[in-house]
């Protein structure tokens, strides 16, 4: 931006600042301090009041003049600044018109360089594609030739070999005779060891069957004995758990110490532990008659009992169904399982 455009408002606004300060400064030195021009006496004179009117009215249309000038002063500066802004955006936006100017043209010169060496590059590629082709019509040309010699060569060949399938044919059909024969006899040979051995494999096949047939017949007859063996000894194990559970209940009903305010009707169900030898592990109520005193007495019998000493009689798999835990019924009609 030229600094001239500045210069010229500046001075002009200067002038006006000294042109108001003048106007202003007679008001100024006109005003003495009144402490000053106080009189010690009181004198009357008379005064003119038209006069003072007109001189008031004078100083206002003077202060009227003096604002429409800095008024006008102010509104010209204003548009000094508007004129200088367009300036200023004008300035810039030629700038950066002559910016983008030249960020176009660079990037004309870029993409001009570019197709250059695109152009370049295709020229290139033409040139090796070119050599190419002329490397491969050279490699044709001797492949050609290496066949035309290979074709010469194999025909040398293909006549020594007919001369020497025809020889080899001779004596192959003396040998396929010879073969034939010897292969007639193996043969009948090998016709007779085959009847030999169908016979042997229908003979083994045939004592197979009789041996699985025997096998599953003594499979059927053990599994019977064994489903006899197996009812007989659940029906052992039933009765003697019947026993065992009769022998408990003598024994509970022995060391149960019935409550007074024990009445008919009355149930208290207690779950029974055993361990194996018959000691009891532990007797927990599991329903409630009603009465707290009467199912105290169902577990204490339990745990005053202490011990079932047949119980240690039992085999391990019965104990186990039947006997590790079960549940006794406390009435005082007499205990159940």
């Amino acid at each position: 931006m030229d600094m001239r455009s500045y210069l010229v408002p500046a001075l002009l606004a200067l002038l006006v600042h000294v042109l108001v300060l003048l106007l202003l400064a007679g008001h100024w030195f006109d005003h003495a301090d009144p402490r000053e021009l106080r009189p010690r006496h009181i004198t009357a004179q008379m005064v003119d009041l038209g006069a003072i009117s007109q001189a008031q009215e004078k100083q206002k249309d003077d202060q009227r003049k003096a604002d429409d000038a800095r008024r006008r002063e102010q509104e010209r500066l204003e548009a000094e600044q508007r004129r200088a802004q367009e300036q200023r955006l004008t300035e810039e936006k030629r700038q950066q018109e002559q910016q983008r100017q030249q960020e176009q043209k660079r990037q004309q010169d870029v993409a001009a360089r570019e197709a250059a060496e695109k152009k370049a590059a295709q020229e290139k590629a033409a040139r090796e594609a070119a050599e190419r082709k002329r490397q491969q019509e050279v490699a044709r040309q001797e492949e050609a030739k290496r066949q035309e010699q290979a074709r010469i060569a194999a025909e040398k060949k293909k006549q020594a070999e007919l001369e020497a399938k025809r020889k080899a044919e001779a004596e192959a059909k003396r040998v396929a005779e010879a073969k034939r024969k010897a292969e007639e006899e193996a043969r009948r040979v090998a016709e007779a060891k085959k009847r030999e051995e169908q016979k042997r494999l229908e003979e083994q096949k045939r004592q197979q069957a009789e041996a699985e047939r025997k096998r599953r017949e003594a499979e059927e007859l053990a599994r019977a004995i064994a489903a006899e063996e197996r009812v007989a000894a659940e029906r052992a194990a039933q009765q003697q758990v019947a026993q065992i559970g009769d022998y408990i209940n003598v024994l509970l009903q022995r060391s149960w110490n019935i409550p007074t305010t024990a009445r008919n009707g009355m149930v208290a169900v207690v779950e029974v532990r055993l361990f194996p030898s018959g000691e009891v592990d532990s007797a927990s109520l599991v329903k409630s008659s009603g009465d707290p005193g009467f199912d105290d007495s169902a577990v204490k019998a339990v745990l005053r009992a202490d011990r079932f000493p047949r119980v240690a009689e039992v085999d391990p798999l019965t104990f186990e169904r039947s006997l590790r835990r079960f549940r006794v019924n406390f009435r005082p009609e007499g205990l159940r399982w």
